[in-house]
């Protein structure tokens, strides 16, 4: 079970710690996608960088264990 941790008075529930830790692994992974020229053979690049960005925060759920 993943802890729920609080951080200036604010409480951060697991799902929120996976968000907030999926956007740097996002903007390494974008920038590498960048380029090797990834996104100009997408057809919505806008799109595509959204699904990579919930891909990330979906491994990183998994990898903490939290359970829907």
């Amino acid at each position: 079970m993943p802890i729920d941790f609080e951080v200036g008075g604010v409480y951060l529930p697991p799902i929120a710690q996976a968000l907030l830790l999926a956007l740097p692994l996002f903007l390494l992974v974008d920038a590498l996608l960048r380029r090797v020229g990834v996104l100009a053979l997408v057809w919505h690049p806008a799109l595509f960088q959204g699904a990579v960005y919930a891909a990330i925060c979906a491994a990183l759920l998994l990898w903490m264990g939290v359970s829907a």
